[in-house]
């Protein structure tokens, strides 16, 4: 197999990148449209044009059939559709969410359809084989039955298109998906802010590694958090060096980098550029792979009007010179494109990670966790177990991109004891074990 397309065309354009959520602009995210979509795909299944109220109806003539008393309907009536509560009774029901007729005429569809695109790769084809357990009265299950009836094979919707870039965090959230649907209702009030967790996850591990594509298969990358409840001194080397200031400055070639290897794209499965590379190396013909990445190069340089580097001599050189040159184009100064580059950037910070940034005076912004962003981590770290050695639960911690340093650790085993969910065996940090609170 080529490795990458046999005829490299240099276009006037920089393609929008298939792995990244966000656009220049219109990026006005819907997370309860964007939270029925996943489920959606993770279930496999969906509705089609069925609204809450043609629901109601349907429920209704159920009960008549299986209701001696008229009265009981009205109660059930009142109690589960006045106020929508019908829809906290299964995670089933978010699938409403998902139906273009559930969407406010606010909503940008597009948006929403991006964002379940980039969960769907990194689910990488992970699907529940049963639906969630919900364990339901008799009225309720009725409820959900009807619904169920309802419910139809998604067929090629919600399918991915690409292979993972981050194998370590597609690994992570498939076992957390599980997690969550042996917990219907933990699921049900979680899931959304889980996306949400995963959204920073995702985008902030990716601009770690975009650039790292020599080194194969990604690796947590270290990217450093403090609780909101510390204070973030700036003789903290790993929060300063570590956390905001490098996610900010690798976030601005993640646009550059992932456009770029659009062009190398083959039929089938998009392949992150480090697969690219991998699978460019186990090639017969290194010589031809080096000569098409030059011709290509050259021809990138003219159009772009930058100074075309000396031919490569070797894969890696060629692969350093499409990277450079990628990058190059959106320099200072650079026509529009560097204003294009500045707001991917911009869109990102404030619609991806806008919830992990905090501005700490002289410190300036950092990466921070609240309680809630942190009780969640946690339980999703610990998953089906029912604790976790402290040193444990910082390696889940880390495969899902958060690290904390040592001074963030103690306040960590400070915040669970005060939550009671330590067993202490002794004063050694292998002693510690962390419950989860689901």
């Amino acid at each position: 197999m080529y490795p990458f397309a046999t005829d490299l065309q240099v276009s006037d354009k920089n393609k929008s990148p298939n792995y990244l959520p966000v656009r220049q602009k219109g990026n006005e995210f819907s997370w309860a449209s964007v939270t029925g979509l996943v489920l959606g795909s993770v279930l496999q299944q969906g509705l089609q044009d069925f609204t809450v109220e043609a629901f109601r109806d349907e429920c209704r003539a159920e009960f008549k059939d299986l209701l001696n008393e008229p009265g009981v309907w009205e109660w059930l009536d009142h109690m589960y559709f006045s106020n929508h509560a019908v829809l906290q009774v299964s995670p089933l029901f978010l699938l409403f969410k998902a139906q273009k007729a559930a969407r406010s005429e606010h909503e940008d569809p597009a948006a929403n359809q991006r964002m379940s695109d980039m969960f769907s790769g990194l689910l990488a084809g992970f699907t529940l084989p049963e639906k969630p357990d919900d364990n339901l009265h008799f009225l309720e299950q009725v409820m959900l039955d009807v619904l169920v009836r309802r419910l139809s094979p998604l067929e090629s919707k919600g399918r991915p298109r690409e292979r993972p870039y981050l194998p370590f965090l597609t690994e992570a959230f498939q076992r957390d998906m599980q997690f969550l649907a042996a917990y219907p209702q933990y699921l049900m009030s979680e899931l959304t802010n889980t996306l949400k967790l995963y959204a920073f996850s995702y985008c902030s591990q990716l601009s770690l590694a975009v650039r790292d594509w020599r080194r194969g298969t990604p690796q947590p990358k270290e990217l450093y958090f403090i609780l909101d409840v510390e204070k973030a001194s700036t003789e903290r080397d790993k929060i300063r060096e570590r956390g905001y200031r490098l996610l900010a400055s690798t976030a601005k070639e993640l646009f550059p980098v992932l456009s770029a290897a659009e062009v190398l794209q083959t039929e089938g499965l998009q392949r992150p550029l480090w697969q690219i590379y991998a699978d460019a190396q186990e090639h017969g013909d290194q010589q031809a792979l080096v000569d098409a990445l030059n011709d290509y190069i050259g021809q990138f340089a003219t159009s772009r009007q930058l100074a075309a580097p000396p031919l490569a001599e070797t894969l890696e050189d060629a692969f350093k010179q499409f990277v450079v040159l990628a990058l190059r184009q959106f320099d200072p100064g650079k026509s529009e494109r560097h204003s294009v580059n500045q707001r991917y950037a911009r869109e990102l910070e404030n619609k991806i990670f806008a919830d992990f940034i905090q501005f700490r005076g002289r410190a300036g912004n950092i990466l921070a966790l609240n309680q809630d962003q942190l009780l969640l981590l946690t339980n999703l770290a610990i998953g089906r177990n029912d604790k976790l050695r402290f040193f444990e639960l910082l390696r889940e911690f880390q495969q899902r991109g958060f690290f904390f340093d040592n001074q963030s650790q103690q306040v960590l085993i400070e915040f669970f004891e005060r939550m009671g969910n330590v067993e202490r065996m002794s004063d050694s940090g292998e002693a510690v074990y962390v419950r989860k609170t689901v």
